[in-house]
């Protein structure tokens, strides 16, 4: 199969390519900064915004002879740093105008089949939250993430497309003094509100990446959410 991304610089967006190339599948990359994400076989990169839809139709054209079977998402806002209190980087409405683009661009070139990473207390999930995770969220800058995830969710089920929004845990990264995270751990799901979530949950970028691919390949869980964790 043959997929579009977005976001394939995170470090989720980076264990999704490595997922995806491993299982014999080839992607198109579409990459705001030239060079950082490198060519191979297998993987096409291109310069552009998500901003743009004509960059998003040359990412779909990059490829002659490959039509991708789906999109898969792995965006998010950027602060000037990890602290939950560090300005925030990307432009209001970043993901959602992002997501709105991509949707219209695949919709025009006939393809439905999108999934996105989204992020546990959106939406219906909120209620479900841990209050002290409310409040980290809700006091922090990591609130305007929140609310472009939010607007995203909401935008998202009002088109014709086939999307999943996998809303993930408290991300873990590979710490590389510490023995790596196990990239086959499968993820656990807990529905679209996210009932039974604890305050110490987290989740592996490798498992949701694999869990994103698995998704996506599949055809799982289409016009849902779910909440994961390990």
């Amino acid at each position: 199969m043959h997929f579009l991304l977005l976001g394939a610089t995170g470090r989720t967006g980076r264990c999704v390519v490595s997922e995806l190339l491993s299982q014999g599948h080839t992607a198109v990359a579409l990459v705001r900064t030239s060079g950082i994400l490198t060519p191979c076989p297998g993987l096409t990169v291109v310069t552009g915004s998500p901003l743009s839809k004509s960059d998003i139709k040359s990412a779909l054209s990059a490829a002659p002879s490959l039509t991708p079977s789906a999109a898969i998402i792995t965006l998010n806002t950027v602060r000037k740093s990890d602290s939950p209190f560090a300005p925030q980087v990307s432009p209001p409405c970043f993901l959602a105008d992002s997501c709105a683009n991509v949707r219209e661009v695949l919709e025009h070139a006939g393809v439905y089949r999108i999934v996105v990473m989204s992020t546990a207390g959106v939406g219906d999930s909120w209620a479900y939250l841990p209050w002290l995770t409310k409040a980290i969220m809700g006091w922090t800058n990591i609130k305007y993430a929140l609310e472009d995830h939010g607007l995203v969710d909401k935008e998202i089920r009002l088109t014709k497309m086939d999307w999943t929004l996998v809303r993930a845990s408290r991300l873990q990264f590979d710490d590389p003094k510490q023995k790596p995270a196990d990239t086959k751990a499968d993820v656990q799901t807990l529905g679209s509100n996210g009932d039974g979530m604890r305050v110490t949950d987290s989740v592996s970028v490798s498992s949701v990446a694999r869990f994103l691919v698995k998704v996506a390949v599949e055809g799982l869980l289409i016009k849902s959410a779910v909440v994961v964790r390990n």
